[in-house]
């Protein structure tokens, strides 16, 4: 007879079926490559989480190799065909938030102390009411994840990228390898630079762009990583509340605890 599959049972038998909805992509998919499942699209649909996407968040190998969040979104992902890792970060995390609403509602209670008087506040965060930053600026041709900027000072044109998880994993396993080989890697700014910039008036070599980012002006280096954060689409991880005890309105970025996924009420 074979196996009924799942949903029939749930369907038939159980009389419910799991949620399906649609997440906008912030890109609008035209930053991803014409022979891609994701170019021009501009949502992708997911299932709501289950009890199965709890077992992944509780794996200890996923927590070991730090693929909790990756393996959570392909899991609740319609289209199987997609790989997690092509996406960039901010279309990573629109699917990442609107799964955790589909599993655990839209209420995430976190704990800050006020930037100006220091009181811990309780605050519940609303995370459907985060806000979706699209994408303004145009790439260098749809279909590429590549964009120009042209920094004030040296006056040279950078083209750069917006990190995908492919990106963000070999970061990673570089910063692995150099830990165990006792090097102390605490260089955010260039590591960032390093990893984003694609190009130089031109020059490709990846010798040659470390070299000019170790050297590049801080002017330069603060005014390009500004409007690459600016510009960067995804959804805006950022909440403000004012304090219980001084009033003082606290803008602050939401901190992706266990919490997150495990809320606690």
């Amino acid at each position: 007879m074979g196996n009924i599959p799942q949903s029939n049972v749930m369907k038939d038998d159980f009389g419910w079926e799991v949620p399906v909805e649609s997440v906008p992509l912030p890109t609008r998919g035209v930053i991803y490559s014409p022979d891609s499942l994701l170019f021009n699209t501009e949502t992708l649909q997911i299932k709501a989480m289950t009890a199965k996407e709890e077992d992944i968040l509780t794996s200890q190998a996923f927590i070991k190799e730090n693929i909790v969040v990756e393996k959570l979104i392909a899991s609740c992902l319609i289209e199987k065909s997609i790989d997690v890792n092509d996406l960039i970060t901010g279309d990573r995390n629109a699917l990442m938030v609107s799964i955790r609403i589909t599993g655990y509602g839209s209420d995430y209670k976190i704990t800050h102390g006020c930037n100006n008087c220091g009181h811990e506040n309780k605050i519940n965060v609303e995370l459907s009411k985060l806000g979706i930053k699209r994408l303004e600026v145009k790439p260098v041709e749809d279909g590429k994840n590549i964009f120009e900027y042209q920094l004030p000072v040296t006056k040279k044109v950078i083209r750069y990228k917006f990190l995908t998880g492919h990106d963000q994993k070999e970061i990673a396993i570089t910063e692995k390898r150099l830990k165990k080989a006792g090097v102390v890697y605490d260089n955010s700014v260039t590591n960032f630079l390093e990893n984003t910039i694609l190009a130089i008036d031109g020059i490709t070599d990846k010798n040659k762009i470390k070299h000019f980012v170790i050297n590049m002006p801080a002017l330069d280096s603060r005014s390009l990583r500004q409007h690459i954060r600016q510009s960067e689409p995804g959804i805006d991880m950022t909440w403000d509340y004012d304090c219980n005890s001084c009033n003082h309105n606290n803008d602050i970025a939401l901190p992706i605890t266990s919490e997150f996924f495990w809320p606690t009420t």
